[in-house]
């Protein structure tokens, strides 16, 4: 194959010549172009950070004190049906447990009243004692003095007394000196053991329970005194 020279001039002849289209080079199969890349996906911004993050306070303030308002009003509706309660039950109750309920507070003011006047008699029966006030300490069964009807054993009391001076000497009262032994050769005294028992008996027969109690107990502090060892 023989190569032709192309000079200027012929090139010029050539591209002067319609009819001779110019040589082109091969076209080259087209290419896919790439694919796009997705854009990244946006970080959300972080907690604490930015005032998207903040909470509303405002409206957590408002929801609270709604909260706290309904259950206000939740607490007194329950108080209020409480009291209606109270109220239906205290009209249903019958006669019969009002009239119980009546007796059984009369019956403790009773017992009560009668404590008081046991105490009072026990200390008036002490009349022989240092110190009358401490009479009821020593008396330990006090409902034994009452019978069913209310009424005070006063002889009950005036012996359980004297059995305590008997085991407690130290408790009589002590009104002065020693009295002296009587004389045999003059006769009883009127003060002496026969005649303060007349004297009890005379006071039980008017009723005068206190005078007789007041002898016994001399009779009994008598007794504890002379009984007392001497000392030199």
């Amino acid at each position: 194959m023989t190569l032709t020279r192309l000079t200027r001039k012929g090139v010029s002849a050539l591209s002067d010549n319609p009819t001779t289209p110019p040589t082109e080079p091969p076209a080259q199969p087209p290419t896919s172009p790439p694919p796009t890349p997705e854009p990244p996906a946006p970080t959300p911004p972080a907690e604490g950070t930015g005032k998207a993050a903040e909470p509303d306070y405002r409206a957590l303030y408002a929801e609270i004190r709604t909260k706290l308002t309904h259950a206000e009003q939740t607490a007194r509706e329950h108080k209020a049906k409480a009291s209606k309660l109270d109220e239906i039950e205290a009209a249903n109750k019958t006669d019969a447990e009002k009239a119980a309920e009546r007796a059984t507070a009369a019956e403790a003011q009773l017992a009560a009243l009668r404590r008081v006047a046991v105490d009072a008699e026990i200390r008036a029966a002490a009349s022989g004692w240092a110190d009358p006030t401490d009479a009821p300490r020593y008396l330990d069964d006090r409902d034994r003095y009452l019978s069913e009807d209310g009424t005070l054993d006063t002889a009950a009391i005036a012996a359980d007394l004297a059995a305590v001076l008997t085991a407690r000497p130290h408790l009589a009262r002590v009104d002065g000196p020693r009295r002296p032994a009587p004389d045999p050769s003059q006769g009883q005294r009127q003060g002496g053991p026969s005649g303060v028992a007349e004297q009890i008996r005379e006071a039980e027969s008017r009723g005068d329970w206190a005078t007789a109690i007041s002898l016994k107990n001399r009779i009994v502090a008598e007794q504890a005194r002379a009984a007392a060892p001497r000392t030199p």
